[in-house]
């Protein structure tokens, strides 16, 4: 049997951390614990704040995380990319480094448990503002102009701030809504659950044999058995609580490291 573990929504190099260095050297020491212990790596999306490949160069900042990420590669460690909707942008670079790009969910063999993986953003989402701002997202013609007209140090620092805006507005949101007994999270829409919880279970429903959704995207942990015997996992963050999950010959597990 195998070892396998997963992370997502590490955000680095997010201007509302006080000690990006502190939060990157974090981020890699779990990667070294789970590269020794572990058989292959999931990064379920989010990972960086913002990345965006140019043409001819790539975001600063992130060199002692992508310096770790090609050593493990080269050493024979397996870790999977799954883009997230804050670092979905990327042509070669990342790839080269030696990491597996998934740039949408995929249904994947793990220890002979049928599993769904992916970042989440999108997933049974209904809020048509967010509908429209992840197709001008992933609008081939919108990533061109991005990528070949707007100068990468304009572009990055505009990723950035708009990154940081966003975290702003959800962690408002949420606050606002604190004393409603019928608030969820900002992801809800103050319904009963996350679209994406929503998601998994119809999903689930539909393809009664799988095993396992592992998702991220929500920034808090989920674990849910559903009435197919699916069991979704939504990992938690990594900035504050710093969530991940291990998927082994006894189950799927939730850490914090």
């Amino acid at each position: 049997m195998k070892k396998y573990y997963f992370i997502g929504d590490a955000h680095l190099g997010s201007l509302l951390f006080e000690n990006k260095e502190e939060h990157d050297e974090r981020f890699i020491k779990w990667l070294d614990m789970a590269c020794a212990d572990g058989d292959e790596i999931f990064l379920m999306g989010d990972i960086f704040d913002f990345w965006f490949e140019f043409s001819h160069s790539v975001p600063t900042g992130y060199e002692k995380v992508l310096n770790a990420l090609k050593e493990k590669c080269s050493s024979g460690k397996i870790i999977h990319f799954f883009c997230g909707n804050h670092d979905q942008w990327t042509y070669g670079f990342l790839s080269g480094l030696g990491l597996i790009i998934h740039p949408k969910a995929e249904v994947m063999m793990l220890n002979g448990k049928k599993t769904l993986l992916a970042h989440g953003h999108g997933l049974g989402e209904k809020r048509r503002i967010t509908l429209i701002i992840n197709a001008i997202f992933e609008s081939n013609v919108c990533r061109w102009l991005f990528r070949h007209l707007i100068p990468p140090k304009a572009g990055i620092a505009f990723g950035l701030k708009w990154s940081a805006n966003n975290r702003k507005k959800h962690i408002n949101h949420d606050a606002a809504n604190k004393n409603d007994d019928t608030f969820i999270d900002y992801y809800s829409n103050n319904k009963s659950e996350p679209f994406q919880m929503t998601w998994a279970k119809e999903y689930s429903r539909q393809n009664p044999d799988t095993d396992y959704i592992i998702l991220a995207h929500l920034h808090k942990e989920e674990n849910h058995l559903s009435a197919n015997g699916t069991q979704i996992v939504i990992l938690d963050e990594f900035y504050e609580r710093y969530g991940y999950a291990v998927l082994d010959e006894n189950g799927i597990s939730l850490f914090n490291f």
